[in-house]
């Protein structure tokens, strides 16, 4: 007498072999560039700092980062900054990010030098995307903007500082 079973089906257990592509994090000249791009001929800052002289004006320590791009204005009544910082490690993300925010207060303490200056300094922004610490002091509004009144300024300068973040994110997508 032999056993009668039901038919049934054998699955194997594969592992995917699909594995979900993790984008590349693009290089610091193309974080650089593609900023630059999205202001156009409103990108102001004119002078790149040299490594120490960024570590000077910043508060960094070359030992927490691989690259940096730092460009500020040649004229002193723009206010314009950008830097671009490659950390090395999650800890040293965490300190320059600290240093930005210090150097951004301290801008704001100086800004009120320079009242024209003031709401732009003021929507400064410090970003971080993937190892990249940036920091934000860019864009341009008309004087219609500005005449509208202190929040309105301020404002318009926030929306001017998201063009970098967009254009970083679109960098990562």
């Amino acid at each position: 007498f032999v056993p009668v079973s039901k038919p049934f089906r054998v699955e194997a257990a594969t592992k995917s072999t699909k594995k979900a592509k993790k984008k590349k994090a693009p290089s610091l000249n193309k974080v650089y560039k593609a900023v630059k791009a999205a202001y156009g001929d409103d990108y102001i800052p004119n002078v790149k700092l040299r490594k120490e002289e960024a570590n000077e004006v910043y508060g960094l320590k070359s030992s927490w980062y691989s690259e940096i791009i730092s460009e500020v204005s040649l004229v002193n009544v723009h206010c314009d900054e950008l830097v671009i910082v490659k950390a090395k490690n999650d800890a040293s993300k965490k300190k320059i990010k600290n240093a930005l925010k210090k150097h951004r207060e301290l801008l704001k303490e100086d800004a009120i030098q320079y009242l024209t200056n003031l709401q732009k300094i003021q929507a400064s922004k410090v970003f971080i995307k993937g190892d990249y610490v940036c920091f934000f002091v860019l864009g341009s509004i008309d004087n219609k903007t500005v005449e509208q009144g202190e929040a309105k300024a301020l404002a318009a300068y926030k929306k001017q500082n998201e063009k970098a973040v967009k254009a970083i994110n679109k960098l990562y997508k």
